[in-house]
């Protein structure tokens, strides 16, 4: 299985120096459900996106600090592509920003939250259950930050996690998109260094979200889920 991750941008200087960047922590967080994959990472900013959809059997687009109604070229060619890639029936994955990026290209509609920033572990409730979906569970904590979210989902999507900060948590469509908001290959390090550097934009959510990080983080289940949704179409 070949699979490409659609990079979303750098981090900070200071980030990068104590922490993975974000492929490398998506392929780790994979790598033990889908041994046998080989990786592409391609910059969306940087590179060219592929030229025809069948040169990846998935993709995967990740986090970012860019908002989908910014107008930036780079961003029009990857709505686009994303369309391009639903056309084709090709399994697609989104993670924060990827997951509202899909939602706005598919007809889906992506807001600032009036609520603020939603940071740390978030509990979300599984609310349908795909074929994929793997767990027992009624609820899963998984790590998050953001300030957009997605208001409004495509047409043809179902949604399977929610809660009342985010409504639109996680949607899928078939076999062709998974996209969840929060963040299943953060680890609670990477998440704390974020909420102390936007400390003052995060306001009066920043105690509760740092006191958040005590509570164990399930980001291997949804990696698990990730994992079995791409294999599905194999």
């Amino acid at each position: 299985m070949k699979l490409c991750i659609l990079h979303i941008g750098f981090a900070s200087t200071d980030i990068t120096k104590r922490h993975l960047p974000s492929p490398l922590r998506f392929q780790n967080l994979l790598k033990p459900f889908l041994p046998k994959a080989s990786w592409t990472t391609i910059n969306c900013l940087e590179d060219g996106l592929p030229t025809e959809v069948d040169a990846y059997d998935g993709y995967l687009i990740t986090g970012g600090k860019y908002s989908v109604f910014e107008d930036l070229d780079w961003q029009y060619s990857l709505f686009d592509f994303i369309k391009s890639l639903f056309n084709a029936s090709k399994p697609l994955v989104g993670i924060c920003y990827g997951h509202q990026a899909i939602a706005h290209a598919l007809g889906g509609q992506v807001e600032r939250s009036g609520k603020g920033w939603g940071v740390g572990v978030k509990q979300t409730s599984i609310v349908d259950q795909p074929s994929w979906l793997e767990h027992p569970l009624k609820v899963i904590d998984l790590l998050s930050m953001h300030q957009d979210q997605v208001s409004k989902i495509p047409v043809e999507a179902k949604c399977f996690l929610s809660d009342p900060f985010c409504q639109f948590a996680g949607y899928y469509i078939d076999n062709r998109i998974l996209a969840i908001q929060q963040h299943p290959e953060f680890t609670p390090e990477l998440c704390k260094d974020l909420i102390v550097g936007r400390k003052e934009r995060i306001g009066d959510r920043y105690e509760s979200a740092i006191k958040s990080l005590t509570t164990q983080h399930q980001g291997k289940i949804a990696g698990q889920w990730i994992a079995n949704f791409f294999k599905e179409d194999t």
